[in-house]
């Protein structure tokens, strides 16, 4: 995937030569020319650094870094300032506003690109750090409780044997693997007395847990290693007529990732013993499912490929709940 570069600059044919000379190299380049697009495509596109020139009508380009910075989803973005006459002041400035580099017009194509690269080798080193610590985070929140832990590395399994059933090719695994072991990222934010509460949750209390797929959609969104598996955290408890949540998303409009760590999510809970609840044979988890997805909630396909994949792999009992003998071997 080419790395995606949003240009600031009012429409030109110093911008077209920019344009064009980034996308000589494989770069993606994309053009805002005020304040409002730059904002508005800063925040769509989510872009791995921000060329600003000083140049956007009435707001100066100091200014405008400083709005781009301020959008939290935005802090993991070099925002590089380029201003046509500069001095030191205006350096203290560039570095209070946010801006990752503040370069002057002197500053050749040449010498834009070997720090263009530089900076995006910073950034990727930076985000794959970052990735590590909301990885451990998440970790964190299933150790909390013997009965959520492992939880996440279960599901990985299950999903996994999914996706290869759909073909997925290796790269789209791996991003499987990462959205199953995020996609509770949110719960980070639920007070422990209502994560950890033994019995059934009330109806606030069920409000303030269903926040989590949003809220861990956010933590995840700044990091560009993250980005495709976003869909996946925001949208695995919507159902397929509506009834779900966020979104109260239909039928395809949930994302495949989405679907598939449903049901591999559904799955393991319950097959996992609860304070409230024995834990179910794989035979009358199953069963559960396919009744789920006969009342419109969960994708049948999908249903019907996944007890597929649990009877060739023989099902047996461990430790009081069914398990996949084929995932643990």
């Amino acid at each position: 995937m080419n790395s995606a570069i949003l240009l600031v600059d009012v429409a030109s044919a110093s911008r077209d030569y920019w344009k064009t000379f980034l996308q000589t190299y494989h770069y993606d380049v994309f053009t805002a020319e005020d304040e409002q697009s730059a904002l508005r495509e800063c925040g769509e596109l989510r872009p791995d650094i921000v060329l600003l020139h000083d140049t956007v009508p009435d707001v100066d380009g100091f200014e405008l870094c400083r709005r781009l910075k301020a959008n939290p989803l935005n802090l993991q973005i070099p925002v590089v300032l380029i201003k046509p006459s500069s001095d030191a002041a205006d350096l203290a400035r560039a570095r209070k506003a946010g801006a990752a580099e503040f370069w002057g017009t002197s500053t050749s194509l040449r010498e834009a690109l070997s720090r263009v690269e530089a900076l995006l080798r910073l950034r990727g080193y930076i985000d794959e750090q970052a990735r590590s610590v909301v990885l451990s985070l998440a970790r964190s929140i299933e150790a909390k409780s013997p009965l959520t832990d492992g939880h996440s590395e279960r599901i990985v399994k299950y999903a996994v044997q999914l996706g290869i059933c759909l073909d997925w090719p290796e790269e789209s695994l791996q991003e499987l693997r990462i959205a199953c072991l995020l996609h509770d990222i949110g719960k980070v934010s639920i007070p422990d007395e209502i994560l950890l509460k033994p019995g059934a949750l009330n109806e606030k209390e069920t409000a303030v847990i269903r926040q989590h797929p949003v809220i861990g959609e956010n933590i995840c969104a700044p990091l560009k290693s993250l980005r495709r598996i976003l869909p996946a955290i925001r949208h695995h408890h919507e159902h397929m007529d509506g009834s779900g949540y966020p979104d109260g998303l239909h039928g395809n409009e949930i994302p495949l990732m989405a679907r598939i760590l449903q049901i591999a999510d559904i799955y393991d809970a319950l097959v996992t013993a609860r304070p409230y609840r024995r834990a179910l044979c794989s035979e009358d988890a199953l069963d559960t499912l396919h009744k789920e997805a006969s009342q419109g909630r969960l994708d049948a396909s999908l249903v019907w490929k996944f007890e597929r994949i649990c009877r060739e792999g023989e099902c047996v009992s461990v430790r009081g709940r069914s398990m996949l003998a084929s995932y643990y071997a």
